[in-house]
């Protein structure tokens, strides 16, 4: 059955959808599971270091976190693709919100880095962080955002409504097949080909395949395939993770890669999960819908700071050292995660109390 409540209908002038719950509620998840895979990946990173059934129980946890990003941007696909709005409007409105943060975090990670490194930081160098690596490693995503942004406004026309969702879901199919399916080739045979489809490569279609699945009906069988689905794809990430390592006697993170199929498979399913879940009786009660909007509301904040959280509690406080190596990962990656969480969101709901610095977590 479709919820009325969840299931928005698009505003026929301006393509905005109105408030849905399930959106926010996506937001969290997947905000949480990116600070998890960050402290999961104090462990992972270090294969050979610690116990084998302690790397194997990071693994899982970091395995299951790999959808955090695909949610993200298919909340994104989802929320702007259908929108309708001009040119000047969507670069003041849309563009700035990524824009400012990623000059004002760049920035803050460049001093973070030049304070621990300062005989790194000569003008080459710093050029280099600033327009091609990135200051600190998750910054990343802001980068590739503004690439989708740059060219979002032309993308919006495929989303008209009367385009053919076929026409969309043909372009998934050829993504699968030249990025995930290809990439496999390539890293197990050798295999290479001499055509790559513009739009059908690294993550654009996670905005379309987000757009698609989130005006979906929900059904039962739908429910049930899609939790299948996210079970098979989680543990094809954290078998294949755990055996491409233990061959190779050090770290490979391929199956971790967001654009496996394993990954897409999982991230598709897990959105189609998160709505159904979404209507559960829990989240019909109003303190919870609260809570669940306000720490949504820090989402894209807690992202940009929580690097610095992890940094600061692992290495910066004397005699005080708060990472994934306290105890048995089994409970210490959570507890890290809940508290880096929880820190971030404090410090972010801070900032956005203070005019101009509100900018920079918007």
């Amino acid at each position: 059955m479709v919820d009325p409540v969840n299931s928005p209908s698009v505003d026929a002038k301006s393509g905005a959808k109105p408030y849905v719950f399930w959106v926010d509620l996506i937001r969290v998840v997947a905000i949480y599971l990116v600070v998890m895979i960050h402290v999961s990946g104090q462990l992972t990173n270090v294969w050979g270091n610690i116990p084998g059934d302690q790397w194997v129980i990071a693994d899982i946890y970091g395995a299951v976190a790999r959808i955090s990003v695909p949610l993200f941007f298919m909340i994104s696909g989802y929320l702007l693709l259908p929108r309708s709005e001009s040119l000047r409007v969507f670069f003041t409105k849309r563009m700035l919100k990524i824009l400012i943060p990623l000059v004002a975090w760049s920035l803050i990670y460049l001093f973070w880095f030049c304070g621990n490194y300062a005989n790194k930081c000569t003008t080459n160098f710093v050029s280099q962080l600033l327009l091609v690596k990135g200051t600190s490693y998750h910054l990343w995503f802001l980068y590739v955002m503004v690439s989708i942004y740059l060219i979002l406004p032309v993308l919006r026309l495929m989303f008209r409504p009367d385009t053919d969702k076929k026409i969309l879901w043909y372009l998934i199919g050829l993504w699968l097949i030249f990025q995930p399916v290809l990439t496999i080739a390539k890293q197990a045979w050798n295999f290479n080909i001499n055509i790559s489809p513009p739009l059908a490569t690294g993550f654009l279609c996670f905005f379309v395949l987000g757009s698609l699945l989130g005006e979906m009906p929900l059904s039962r069988p739908m429910v049930i395939s899609a939790a299948a689905l996210w079970v098979v794809g989680t543990f094809v990430t954290v078998e294949g993770t755990y055996l491409l390592t233990i061959g190779s006697g050090a770290y490979n993170g391929i199956f971790y890669d967001f654009v496996s199929m394993n990954v897409i498979i999982a991230s598709g399913a897990a959105f189609i999960l998160l709505r159904r879940i979404a209507q559960a009786g829990i989240f019909t009660s109003l303190r919870v819908q609260a809570i669940t909007k306000s720490l949504a509301a820090a989402s894209f904040g807690i992202y940009l700071v929580h690097i610095l959280v992890v940094e600061i509690l692992n290495d910066r406080i004397p005699v005080f050292h708060l990472n994934s190596f306290i105890g048995y990962p089994l409970w210490s990656v959570p507890l890290v995660t809940a508290i880096v969480f929880l820190v971030s969101f404090l410090i972010v709901r801070g900032l956005q109390k203070i005019p101009v610095i509100k900018l920079i977590v918007p």
